[in-house]
């Protein structure tokens, strides 16, 4: 008897799935740009600029199917 094989995931990478990975970090320009435009405190805007770009890695890596853990 066989082990069943491992299930690969789906690494294509669409325009779709580009777009939704490039959100966090898209959503945190437009947060840089209000912390600007409100004149809050900028180190406010700047973290929230590299959460975005933290949570579009992590979304890609996971959708290439590397896990965290």
């Amino acid at each position: 008897m066989t082990p069943p094989e491992p299930e690969t995931p789906n690494t294509q990478i669409t325009p779709r799935r580009l777009a939704v990975w490039a959100l966090p970090f898209l959503i945190s320009l437009l947060v840089l740009a209000a912390t600007f435009a409100l004149n809050w405190q900028p180190w406010f805007g700047y973290a929230s600029v590299i959460a975005g770009l933290l949570g579009s890695l992590m979304l890609a890596s996971e959708g290439l199917g590397h896990k965290g853990g």
